[in-house]
């Protein structure tokens, strides 16, 4: 020990000073008052220094350790010559470094206050204790006498309550700041839907209001309330096209929104008497990782645009009214001139008949105008073998397609049927063969198929002509719409065939769509329910 000592520079007297320094006595006094006492043997200050009880290690201004003691070492579990040229803080809990680093870098060369530290025992125990310390000068700058006051059984119940409530201050504000946010989101999403022109209603998984904008409150003080049952927090009355036959309860759109279902704009009247509104209503369900959470229905008022329909239906209806009994007499008298036994000449003969055709194609036009504007109609549903409607609607149009070099090719089972109204299914089947053959100049083969697909008959009319774009694909069932391609080559129609045709098929409970490109074709397709519409779930 004394060579160690002599080779750090006398490293005993260091001792012997940081000793009387400790206790608060000088190392040398010229004048002290004789007492009377008797000499023992005192211990060398090494031994003082080792048995101390407690902890000290003198520690570099690099933080190294340059001595510890006995108690120390052992308190640590650690061997005392291994902890000599090792780091001080590598001797503390990582949770303590910090405040350590702050707690050193203050330390002056009076003892500093006690700081509580855990440091790590062996198999990472915590050996919870104080430290204080002085920084003394030394020949190289200064150094740091540590002092380790053990206290057996702490918990730092004092440091972790505080670091607990520092947390819970954290998290207040954390929770303040986010629920500032939210109530500016809720905010601005109140005023972007307040100035929506569409009522907007958000209903949870039971039916339960949460959100209505302005435009929908609007809407509850504007509809007359008769005690009918709840619609969106009123007690609207609720009617279908007729505006007199209540829509059943499954069929209201909250109840069909509750249920999970989305659609888009279910036409009802809501209120009664002059207050009747027309409304459109669509709804999309709100669905997180659990299911179903509820639903955004949107409210339009169409009334006005309704009314306008109607009366330029009523219009419409009048007009081809009107013209049709006229024509009707005069294709009875150009058929009596062409029937009648004086021979006529070629020329008058020719002039007639074309006068019959023309008035034979404007009279369709007439009917399909009156079929328009009539709306639905009462279906005689019969089961009903389809192979025959599907040959009758082949076969009428027989003429037309030997003049466009068209070719048919039928298949169809003898067997195939379905409850339908054999008349309106032919009109069907008429429109959309007589559009393949129209559509279809340059020639082809024409294919019509029907066969039965699970509870549905499905029909299938494909043709090889002009097919239609993107753009004309959104607008083939608008009334009126003629595709580009239909104008330049001349060919005839009103554009209101497939307006009928998927009239008459949703009247049957079915749906139909298609498929096209333009130059490569177009193909139609029907599907029918086979044991006919089913009444009760009509969508008003």
């Amino acid at each position: 020990m004394r060579n160690r000592i002599n080779n750090c520079g006398s490293r005993e007297k260091s001792l012997h000073n940081l000793f009387f320094l400790k206790v608060g006595m000088p190392p040398h006094s010229r004048r002290f008052p004789r007492i009377p006492w008797q000499r023992t043997s005192i211990p060398d200050l090494s031994t003082l220094f080792h048995l101390a009880p407690s902890g000290h290690v003198l520690i570099s201004p690099q933080g190294v350790i340059l001595e510890t003691n006995s108690t120390f070492a052992a308190w640590a579990g650690r061997d005392r010559r291994a902890l000599e040229g090792t780091l001080f803080v590598d001797l503390l809990s990582p949770e303590d470094l910090l405040e350590y680093q702050r707690w050193s870098a203050a330390l002056t060369s009076g003892p500093a206050v006690n700081l509580s530290v855990d440091f790590q025992g062996p198999g990472n125990t915590r050996l919870p204790a104080y430290i204080s310390a002085a920084r003394i000068p030394s020949r190289t700058g200064t150094l740091d006498l540590v002092t380790v006051f053990p206290v057996p059984g702490r918990r730092r119940y004092e440091r972790d309550l505080v670091e607990a409530l520092q947390q819970a201050e954290a998290a207040e504000a954390a929770r303040g700041a986010a629920e500032q946010r939210a109530l500016q989101r809720e905010s601005l999403l109140q005023t972007i839907l307040d100035t929506v022109d569409v009522g907007v209603l958000v209903v949870d998984d039971e039916g339960r209001e949460i959100l209505a904008n302005a435009m929908m409150e609007n809407a509850r003080s504007l509809i007359p309330s008769d005690g009918s049952p709840t619609f969106g927090g009123g007690t609207w009355p609720i009617y279908g096209r007729d505006r007199k036959t209540l829509i059943p309860d499954e069929q209201r759109p909250i109840s069909r929104a509750i249920a999970g279902e989305s659609f888009s704009e279910q036409i009802v009247w809501i209120g009664t008497g002059q207050g009747q509104m027309a409304v459109s209503v669509s709804a999309r369900t709100v669905r997180d990782g659990s299911g179903f959470r509820g639903s955004v229905l949107a409210f339009s008022d169409v009334t006005q645009l309704v009314r306008a329909l109607a009366a330029q239906a009523e219009f419409v209806g009048n007009v081809s009214h009107e013209l049709r009994t006229p024509l009707t007499s005069i294709l009875g008298y150009l058929d009596m001139a062409l029937e009648a036994e004086v021979q006529l000449p070629n020329t008058v003969e020719s002039a007639l008949q074309t006068a019959v055709r023309n008035a034979e194609r404007l009279l369709q036009l007439v009917t399909d105008l009156l079929s328009v504007a009539s709306g639905s109609a009462a279906l005689d549903l019969q089961e009903t073998g389809l192979a025959p409607l599907v040959h009758a609607a082949v076969d009428s149009f027989g003429a037309r397609a030997s003049v466009n070099g068209v070719e048919f090719s039928v298949e169809v089972p003898a067997d195939l049927r379905a409850v339908v109204d054999s008349g309106r299914i032919r009109e069907v089947l008429e429109n959309l063969v007589s559009n393949a053959v129209k559509y279809s100049p340059d020639g082809g083969t024409v294919r019509v198929r029907a066969r039965r697909q699970d509870d549905s008959v499905v029909i299938e009319v494909a043709d090889p002509g002009i097919g239609m774009t993107v753009e004309e694909q959104e607008q083939v069932f608008t009334r009126f719409f003629r595709s580009g391609g239909a104008l330049t080559a001349a060919i005839p129609g009103a554009g209101l065939g497939l307006v009928i045709t998927r009239r008459i098929v949703e009247e049957h409970g079915g749906s139909i769509g298609f498929s096209s490109e333009a130059g490569q074709g177009t193909v139609f397709t029907v599907e029918l329910p086979a044991d006919g519409p089913e009444r009760g779930l009509q969508t008003y």
